[in-house]
């Protein structure tokens, strides 16, 4: 079973810019075999798994939901990544399997994401869902995310995010972090460290050499007695599927399409692909519960 991945917090500079970071190695492992994934999926859901962990430490209470969703009119069509307060995460891609010819663009996701998108939706219970949506620009993942914070959020944003796969897609390090500038900052102190960043090697090959994201900050961004950074939770790949979710969701298709799947059925969750398997008897007990209704 793989380890939880690690969620930190902290600020720099005396209180004047927030970070938050994550290494989600294992977690983006786990849903690039879940879903068998293909390298160019296996680098957008690496990077989503980051980011929508990274801004899942801003919900309030651990029920609460963080969901990072890429639509575009390209050849990867999009992807959907959900996080809660508590970290637990899970996603999918639109085309998990998805090669293209041109070995090269498969290096870049959001690129062949095309014309579209990117959502951001917070969900708390008993509540209407927010969601902010940007256009996706020319950039990969962290500049489009950081181009949502200055026009959705107005707070000035660097985000770094990283995801390193080896000749068969295979996660060798993933993760990222988040450094916001707060209202009263230094505009000097800005500059230099959007300087530093603009000098930091990738954040993954840096894990895969060994460095926490921690370590790494501290090396090439901040110096460590300007920075208080501090484990903030853990992260992990978990679907919250089950039968019962399912059965649900069988009922509320009504009586007519119900009765068109008499013979049974094996709903497949797209998070996980786990298989509900719906036997006749199980499919009759649905309908005659849909007609017993007033």
């Amino acid at each position: 079973m793989a380890q939880d991945d690690i969620l930190w917090r902290g600020t720099a500079h005396d209180g004047q810019f927030r970070i938050l970071a994550v290494s989600s190695t294992n977690t983006a492992q786990t849903a690039r075999d879940l879903h068998d994934l293909s390298p160019i999926n296996t680098l957008l859901l690496g990077k989503m798994i980051s980011a929508t962990a990274l801004m899942s430490l801003d919900l309030k209470v651990p029920e609460a939901e963080i969901s990072l969703r890429l639509e575009g009119d390209g050849p990867v069509r999009g992807a959907l990544m959900v996080c809660s307060g508590s970290g637990d995460l899970r996603g999918y891609a639109w085309e998990p399997q998805l090669w293209l010819d041109d070995t090269q663009e498969n290096f870049f996701p959001v690129r062949n994401l095309g014309k579209g998108t990117l959502s951001v939706i917070r969900s708390y219970p008993n509540k209407q869902p927010a969601v902010s949506t940007t256009e996706l620009s020319k950039g990969e993942l962290a500049q489009n995310l950081a181009h949502y914070f200055d026009l959705s959020e107005q707070v000035p944003t660097a985000v770094n995010l990283g995801v390193l796969i080896d000749h068969n897609a295979m996660v060798r390090a993933s993760g990222g972090f988040i450094i916001q500038q707060l209202p009263q900052a230094d505009p000097a102190l800005a500059d230099e460290i959007m300087a530093a960043l603009q000098k930091t090697p990738n954040v993954s090959d840096l894990m895969d050499m060994g460095l926490t994201l921690p370590q790494i900050i501290t090396r090439f961004v901040v110096p460590q007695a300007k920075l208080d950074l501090q484990p903030a939770g853990t992260l992990r790949y978990r679907c919250n599927c089950s039968r019962e979710r399912f059965e649900r969701a069988l009922l509320l298709l009504g009586l007519d399409e119900l009765q068109e799947m008499a013979e049974g059925v094996d709903p497949v969750c797209h998070f996980c692909n786990t298989s509900h398997h719906f036997s006749p008897e199980d499919m009759k007990k649905l309908i005659s519960e849909v007609q017993a209704k007033p």
